[in-house]
């Protein structure tokens, strides 16, 4: 296993059962919530991953690190939907900054999710603390209280994630 630039885990060769080419590079992506760790693979191209849970009531407070046009985005919806709304953004924006690398929360409410995202195109401004870059995301269904976005470097034709089922950890006595 190697690392990019970024720390995150790549295979130079993928495992000999996968039917790959060789030269083949396997990407992986990998992100917790509270209860859950989620999985991404891809091939030759690097891959990160956000997953949260849609948060409770009003979503008032927690506008700030979203642009105008987001905003009005979340606003449009029923007072009902808007967290989930709120939620899909800002995994979008999060898995777009872990692509892209350390550093980049300062300008998060710069990122803008919708803009160019109708291709799945979400453009990171450059400031002195990050490089800036674009990352395609990609929605993933997650279950109805719960969202999740796969960012890669190009154009995917889809994204796949798992969470694994991995036992309870018990105390040691």
């Amino acid at each position: 296993m190697i690392r990019d630039g970024f720390g995150r885990p790549a295979f130079a060769e993928p495992p000999a059962d996968t039917g790959w080419p060789s030269g083949a590079r396997l990407c992986l992506g990998v992100t917790a919530d509270p209860g859950r760790q989620l999985l991404a693979l891809m091939r030759d191209l690097p891959v990160a991953l956000s997953v949260h849970t849609v948060p409770p009531g009003p979503v008032r407070e927690l506008l700030l690190p979203f642009t105008a046009s987001e905003r009005r985005h979340i606003q449009e919806v029923p007072a009902d939907r808007r967290a989930h709304r709120l939620a899909q953004l800002w995994t979008r924006k999060e898995a777009a900054l872990r692509l892209t690398g350390p550093g980049g929360l300062a300008t998060v409410d710069e990122i803008d999710a919708l803009s160019e995202a109708r291709d799945g195109k979400v453009v990171i401004p450059a400031s002195r603390a990050h490089p800036g870059g674009v990352a395609y995301v990609h929605d993933l269904p997650a279950g109805p209280q719960t969202v999740a976005c796969a960012a890669t470097t190009a154009p995917a034709p889809g994204v796949r994630m798992w969470q694994p089922d991995f036992p309870e950890a018990q105390p040691t006595t």
